[in-house]
């Protein structure tokens, strides 16, 4: 990997070959390659004038957009440490990202600018401010737009750049307690879209991606610099928008979309129509694609399903399905240049089909992260001679295919048994009146937990908590029978659709359908 270019001179030989070919939509607006080198350009000349130097952190507290695109490239151009950072976040959530990340300079907008004041305390003194909108320069908050029209449009004196340079610091989404700090360098920087394009993008020139991920996530970032060092174009959307999301992929003419979360199962929900496969989408790639639904998708949508499975700490390693894609329900199996083992509590590895922890060696450093950021604690624990343990549970068949299984957090302990809160919501969102669950553990009157499901019906769907209940004992195996039902308006999600699991649980069992208090459970009771 040490022969390869780091990312700043695969930009510079795109911008060459194809200045003028498009290669963002974003709504009506249209840049080109070298729309997008001028721009982000400017913005790095500006942060320069502002003071930041290489190896500076730069967070970016931005929604979708072409500035993000800017800012992104630059922070490339100057060797900065750019700080990507969920823009729903605020109060503590906030407050805990930016003064563990310490930036020498935010650029937000005028819109989430009293968002990011509400918490002064978070940002170090002398930290610069840089406004999108109607903004007037004054004091350590700047003027976007005024930077923007000073500075030169061609490249910054370059900048040396060592391997080990911090690129991102990517904070996790959170859904089971604070974030942490994915350290990625530049050389891993550089390997991500590298691979990305040819495996899991597969564009040909010219050819579009279509996100509506935020560009603060890893499988958003991908697609995005993945597109642009192949040559491809990107469509790039503010939002997921279940009503809208056919028609923006044709009016974009997007030959792949990536997924995450609930997104298939909310797709897969809306009515039928005749012209549901009249799309010009070649393949959707994500992960944790119901299997219930999946070839159903497939063939309803006229499109492949390309699953894949990795992490934001692994950056250019992604377990995924071969040419054939044809082992529904699995991940995939790993490249050449990663091996994968499962292993038990004492680091034991487990035959085939039996789940246990994920454990991942890269063939390079430069193909995953450096570490967490300020947690040497925590690198202690997730890094053993040249392994790292993902904290994700899952199985390998005989084949070598790896079958995700859930985070480790996210198993439930009831009466002896370890219960997958991904099996069970795997199973229950296959009944036709429900959209979406999550399965948590909650205290139980025994010791350890009961299970409690999260449940929200597709609209106009009305369920009774004993019906579903029976429906769930005639599926599930006896100890992963949810004690606790609780219908839910929605369930609480990160930007990228995954659900804050924790939230749930701290909101406990009130209000929920509880089996033991059900009168109609003759000899039930006890399951």
């Amino acid at each position: 990997m040490a022969s390869e270019p780091f990312l700043r001179q695969l930009i510079e030989d795109r911008v060459a070959r194809q200045p003028d070919h498009n290669f963002l939509t974003f709504g009506e607006a249209t840049f080109s390659y070298a729309e997008i080198d001028q721009n982000s350009n400017r913005v790095a000349n500006a942060l320069r004038e502002l003071g930041l130097r290489s190896n500076d952190r730069l967070a970016i507290f931005l929604p979708n957009s072409p500035d993000f695109l800017f800012c992104w490239f630059a922070t490339i151009k100057l060797n900065l440490t750019m700080v990507p950072v969920n823009i729903q976040l605020k109060g503590e959530a906030l407050r805990y990202i930016l003064s563990h990340a310490a930036p020498h300079a935010v650029i937000t907008t005028e819109g989430l600018l009293p968002v990011l004041e509400a918490v002064p305390d978070a940002l170090l003194p002398g930290c610069k401010v840089v406004v999108l909108g109607d903004f007037e320069t004054a004091g350590d908050r700047f003027s976007y737009q005024d930077l923007m029209g000073q500075a030169s449009p061609t490249a910054p004196p370059g900048v040396a750049i060592q391997e080990d340079d911090t690129a991102l610091i990517m904070y996790t989404s959170g859904t089971t307690g604070y974030p942490k700090g994915v350290m990625i360098n530049r050389r891993a920087q550089a390997n991500h879209p590298l691979f990305y394009h040819p495996e899991l993008i597969r564009t040909e020139p010219q050819q579009v991606a279509y996100t509506y991920l935020p560009l603060f996530h890893i499988t958003s970032m991908g697609v995005t610099m993945g597109s642009f060092i192949g040559g491809a174009r990107l469509a790039l959307d503010t939002e997921f928008n279940v009503f809208g999301f056919w028609e923006r992929i044709r009016r974009a003419n997007a030959v792949v979309f990536p997924y995450l979360g609930a997104v298939l199962q909310m797709l897969y929900s809306r009515p039928a129509r005749p012209d549901d496969a009249d799309n010009p989408v070649t393949h959707a790639l994500g992960g944790a694609a119901p299997k219930e639904i999946w070839e159903a998708f497939e063939k309803r949508f006229g499109l492949r399903i390309l699953e894949t499975y990795g992490q934001s700490e692994w950056m250019g390693i992604w377990v995924r399905h071969p040419e054939s894609w044809n082992r529904v329900g699995a991940a995939g199996k790993a490249p050449p240049r990663a091996e994968i083992r499962i292993v038990d509590e004492t680091d034991q590895i487990l035959p085939p089909n039996t789940p246990g922890q994920i454990i991942m060696k890269p063939a390079s450093p430069g193909l995953m992260m450096s570490g967490y950021y300020k947690n040497p604690a925590l690198n202690a624990r997730v890094f053993k001679d040249g392994w790292y343990y993902t904290g994700d549970m899952g199985e390998l068949d005989t084949d070598g295919y790896l079958y995700f299984r859930g985070r480790l957090k996210d198993y439930i302990r009831r009466r002896g048994e370890n219960i997958s809160s991904f099996e069970i919501e795997q199973i229950v969102n296959s009944h036709p009146a429900i959209l979406e669950t999550a399965a948590v553990g909650v205290p139980s009157d025994y010791s350890e937990e009961e299970v409690m499901l999260c449940v929200v019906l597709k609209p106009g769907q009305h369920l009774e908590p004993l019906e579903l209940w029976r429906w769930c004992k005639e599926k599930l195996p006896l100890f992963m029978v949810p004690r606790y039902l609780k219908f839910l308006p929605e369930l609480p999600h990160t930007p990228t659709q995954r659900v804050r699991k924790f939230l749930l649980a701290e909101g406990g069992k009130a209000g929920a359908w509880d089996r033991k208090a059900s009168t109609h459970l003759p000899g039930d009771q006890d399951v």
